[in-house]
């Protein structure tokens, strides 16, 4: 193994305020303004900017994709966020990438709308960052083979996926392939990601303790030529707490890997050091979530697809902008009730009581900002 690749998806959705029937709201007032705020600038301090000084003291190299959403917030309740962000870029030490601007689930359903959130987040990177990205993240590792022609007609050169069981049979993720559209694709080392992200402080885990050590030589002693580790930045510092140790495994790792000739590299560098294996076509729909690896955290249950297709009519609405924030698909997620597997996962996240409570607020907020006089929710 010659190198390592991380990339991390930073985000962090408008949450909806927890609102009846009975409320009287106008369509700015469904956003839960404090809920949003303190989740964000408690992050912040535990994750988002030591993970960042980490990085960039330890010398390693990263690829970010950072969602509109989650660069509003940054701007309003934590601008030193993205100062330490922009200083990581300035060096030379991150990419940034392309993504939807409201982490939509835009591509599975209307492209000409995914090109505009694609567009419009892109931008958002060239204005903060003076960054023009080249690579490109769809909204939780969405990806099918459609999806990867839209992000090559958009320009891109990169694109990453997650290395399912299913792909993984056939294709190692520890290598460069290509799409059928041509661009370069990169696949997910799950497992190895997830021993990071999920399993660093589980200690019934029959390899706790997770050290930098023992990490370095499972790298070093893995076939291919890259590992592909994509994860949650909210993994260091917030889901692995400080106190667990995370960000001294970060600041050793990367003194091992050198150790054994190992180098961190960005996703856009990786074709200038290694060959495609070959060409990997995806017709089938996947993402990272939960075991089943599709698209059942979003459009898995009743609720979600009333829900979900009930976004898809309000297209028209007068409160374009409001409606193309109702996209994000966290507020969607909320309403799975997953697998047995997936259930803590789930619960984690969901900022509700319940995922029945999720979509009562849901479609409360529609029936808000999207609904005509005769198109009310009954």
């Amino acid at each position: 193994m010659e190198n390592i690749v991380f990339y991390f998806e930073l985000h962090q959705p408008f949450r909806l305020r927890p609102l009846r029937m009975q409320d009287n709201a106008t369509a700015m007032d469904i956003f839960w303004e404090e809920k949003n705020r303190e989740i964000f600038k408690r992050i912040s301090e535990n994750a988002y900017i030591p993970a960042t000084q980490t990085l960039m003291e330890s010398g390693i190299k990263s690829t970010f994709s950072m969602s509109g959403t989650f660069i509003e917030q940054a701007m309003k309740y934590s601008p030193k966020t993205i100062d330490i962000i922009e200083d990581y870029v300035k060096s030379g030490m991150c990419e940034l990438m392309g993504e939807t601007y409201f982490h939509s689930l835009a591509s599975i359903w209307d492209e000409e709308e995914f090109e505009y959130q694609v567009r419009e987040q892109t931008k958002t990177m060239k204005n903060i960052f003076n960054y023009s990205p080249v690579s490109f993240r769809n909204t939780e590792l969405i990806y099918n083979n459609r999806i990867a022609e839209m992000a090559k007609n958009m320009g891109f050169r990169n694109i990453i996926a997650e290395g399912t069981d299913e792909i993984s049979k056939n294709f190692s993720p520890n290598y460069r392939y290509v799409a059928p559209s041509g661009i370069n694709l990169y696949l997910r080392n799950y497992s190895m990601s997830d021993n990071i992200s999920f399993r660093f402080s589980n200690t019934v885990w029959n390899e706790y303790p997770l050290t930098a050590d023992k990490y370095a030589k499972w790298i070093q002693n893995s076939p291919g030529d890259i590992m592909n580790l994509y994860m949650d930045y909210e993994t260091f510092g917030e889901h692995q707490r400080k106190e667990t140790g995370i960000f001294d495994f970060i600041r050793y790792l990367s003194k091992y890997i050198e150790d054994y000739g190992i180098k961190t590299i960005k996703i856009d560098e990786i074709a200038k050091e290694h060959n495609a294996r070959g060409m990997v076509s995806i017709e089938k729909t996947i993402s990272w979530a939960d075991t089943r690896r599709d698209l059942s955290a979003w459009l898995g249950n009743a609720m979600q697809n009333e829900a979900f297709n009930r976004l898809k009519r309000c297209s028209t609405s007068d409160n374009k902008e409001i409606w193309r924030y109702m996209q994000t698909s966290d507020l969607i997620y909320y309403m799975s009730m997953g697998n047995p597997e997936d259930f803590t996962v789930h619960e984690y996240f969901n900022p509700y009581r319940s995922p029945y409570l999720a979509f009562i607020y849901y479609m409360f907020a529609l029936d808000n900002i999207c609904a005509s006089h005769n198109e009310r929710i009954e």
